[in-house]
């Protein structure tokens, strides 16, 4: 039998506008269990996805916003699919072949998730090919946003029958080599958006991780790994979020072979009964838990009013070394025409 249908799916006209001179819109992708993803072409931003709980009660686990000027006014990353480079480059600036390319700044000094034109600021082309699938394109160019090369970029969201999101991309250098890594910055709550849902008592598992990042100011990557004995934020055993302090780390992953997946993430909510497994093809797991989401003194309001607030929601973001281009040490990804960069994270739903 199937579930009751969810009440408050997000208005589609509500979407419909432009931005750049460019149409947006949102879609939605569903299977046959009930479960329901809205997707909008600005910054091919997930805002809502619609999974049972243990009752098999339908509830909207990601946060997001009810409108187009509602996205266009609060975080941009909420829901983004992050690029041409996720996280921070040191003083929006690196060398590649001896030549040095300075990025616009748009985190103080630094360049993050790739920079005021990446992709969460971009409309997408968007081709929604059946009721699972939605595919995206977008062109990054240097003109725009000071990067190396013309990048391709092919972005495909695939709802499956299990309740799985997979999420795959193709990056396709088009002349000159440059770096790129792309992440999805989905916001999730497993216990839904309501009012002061809070992350505390979710349970996450990073099996996979024996080291972090190391980071100097402003959380700058320093190429440095550290070991996880002894460290705070060791997840290679579940801890529950409450008994933790704030994380916004990288936690690099055991080597798998390319273009495989592997599991990189587990968490699950003892209240909902909703857990999620998170599998990539990408070396490293950012770690967010939102500790300064809607910290600002505007508030930041999100769907059906409610204010967005730390540790409402954690971010599970498989990726490349963030600052790699600065830290040779580091895995480096260098796209060129002869290297196309593919990439695939799933996120699959189930309940304990």
């Amino acid at each position: 039998m199937s579930p009751t249908p969810f009440s408050q799916l997000l208005d589609p006209a509500r979407f419909h506008g432009e931005v750049d001179g460019r149409p947006t819109a949102l879609f939605f992708l569903r299977n046959a269990r009930g479960m329901v993803v809205a997707i909008t072409n600005l910054g091919a931003k997930v805002l809502q996805i619609v999974v049972p709980d243990r009752q098999g009660e339908l509830g909207d686990v990601a946060l997001g916003y009810d409108s187009l000027d509602d996205v266009l006014m609060g975080s941009p990353s909420m829901g983004a699919f992050v690029g041409r480079y996720a996280g921070r480059i040191g003083g929006a600036r690196f060398s590649l072949n001896g030549r040095e390319h300075g990025l616009t700044p748009n985190a103080g000094a630094h360049c993050i998730h790739g920079g005021p034109r990446g992709a969460r600021h971009r409309v997408f082309d968007a081709t929604q090919t059946d009721a699972q699938t939605l595919v995206l394109h977008h062109r990054f160019l240097t003109a725009e946003d000071n990067f190396p090369g013309t990048l391709d970029l092919q972005l495909t969201y695939r709802l499956d029958e299990d309740n799985a999101l997979w999420i795959e991309h193709v990056a396709t250098a088009l002349d000159d080599p440059g770096p790129a890594s792309f992440t999805s910055h989905i916001y999730f709550n497993l216990d839904g958006v309501g009012r002061d849902q809070r992350i505390d008592d979710h349970v996450l598992h990073v099996p996979g991780a024996n080291t972090v990042l190391a980071t100097g100011q402003d959380g700058i990557a320093t190429g440095l790994l550290v070991p996880l004995d002894g460290h705070v934020h060791d997840l290679r055993s579940p801890k529950t979020l409450s008994t933790l302090p704030d994380i916004d780390l990288s936690y690099p992953l055991a080597r798998n072979p390319e273009g495989s997946t592997r599991l990189c993430a587990h968490l699950h909510s003892p209240t909902s009964g909703r857990t999620l497994e998170v599998r990539t093809s990408e070396p490293l797991l950012q770690v967010y838990t939102a500790g300064q989401l809607g910290a600002a003194e505007k508030p930041d309001l999100g769907k059906q009013g409610v204010r967005h607030r730390p540790r409402a929601a954690v971010c599970l973001e498989p990726q490349q070394f963030p600052n790699a281009p600065n830290c040779p040490e580091l895995p480096q990804n260098l796209v060129s025409s002869g290297r196309p960069y593919q990439g695939t994270t799933v996120y699959r739903f189930g309940v304990l």
